[in-house]
């Protein structure tokens, strides 16, 4: 009994005071990249009070950068912990689901039809929180794919809504233009919560990287000089990337059928010219 206790405290005396502080503040480092989230949320949320709009925009898109932070620290630190995954989803459900859902509400139908912004907006929050719960379900029981989503991230649904306010500069008016805008925003909200599988960046594997880095180098770029363009068209592109991979294998199993089946074309040439 005596030894059993001493290993024991030798096993845990092997850490030093000094390693045991350090591992605590890199474990502090990913929340705060969480709460700086929040606090994102929370000023484009006062912007969009404002009348703001494109500032509180901008305010989100930067959040939806910084959200893959706190995670990919976490990972690389080896902090992942319990409390930073419900950390996350709750700032998730409100700089991304809450302050969209005002920014539908206000920006779309305040002026021209508010009973129906109402029902639009607390549709996309409910999608996004249902999507924030189904991911942290499937994280737990770890039935889930490393390198795919289960229907688009709540992150990327706000950037896709939000587009449309920096493409244009004034809220719809027409009952047309505004019921578009209600129908986008119930796509978006049914992407949410669909079973659609969306890749990660953990399931590109660029055959040329440094091609790639050099196309994300431009990205980023011409993100920094023309957001109103390039956030929209970026976030279109990966909500409509399953359909855009799809019809990618689709032609790559067309064009490696093809160049199968050209030796046998040639084989069968040759046995007959025998």
């Amino acid at each position: 009994m005596i030894s059993r206790h001493k290993h024991k405290d030798t096993g845990s005396k092997k850490r030093s005071p000094a390693e045991r502080h350090r591992r605590l503040r890199i474990s502090f480092l990913p929340s705060v990249f969480t709460t700086f989230n929040l606090l994102l949320g929370y000023l484009a949320l006062l912007q969009i009070f404002k009348r703001d709009y494109a500032q509180a925009v901008y305010f989100v898109i930067i959040a939806v950068v910084m959200d893959g932070f706190d995670g990919t620290i976490a990972r690389l630190t080896k902090t992942e912990s319990r409390f930073g995954m419900q950390l996350d989803t709750l700032v998730d459900g409100v700089t991304f689901g809450l302050v969209t859902s005002v920014m539908v509400y206000v920006w779309g139908f305040h002026d021209t039809y508010p009973q129906i912004g109402r029902v639009i907006g607390f549709l996309f929050l409910s999608a996004g929180i249902m999507r924030l719960a189904r991911f942290n379900m499937l994280r737990e029981s770890k039935s889930s794919q490393a390198n795919m989503f289960v229907g688009i991230p709540i992150p990327l649904g706000a950037a896709c809504v939000l587009s449309v306010v920096l493409i244009f500069d004034r809220p719809p008016v027409q009952p047309l233009h505004v019921m578009l805008f209600a129908a986008y925003v119930l796509l978006v909200a049914f992407l949410m919560i669909s079973n659609i599988r969306y890749q990660t960046m953990k399931g590109i594997q660029p055959r040329h990287s440094l091609i790639f880095l050099f196309v994300l180098a431009g990205l980023i770029a011409f993100g920094s000089m023309y957001p109103r363009q390039t956030i929209p068209v970026l976030t279109v592109v990966y909500m409509f990337s399953p359909v855009l991979v799809r019809l990618y294998h689709r032609y790559e199993s067309g064009s490696s059928g093809e160049s199968l089946t050209e030796p046998e074309a040639n084989e069968s040439v040759g046995d007959r010219r025998s």
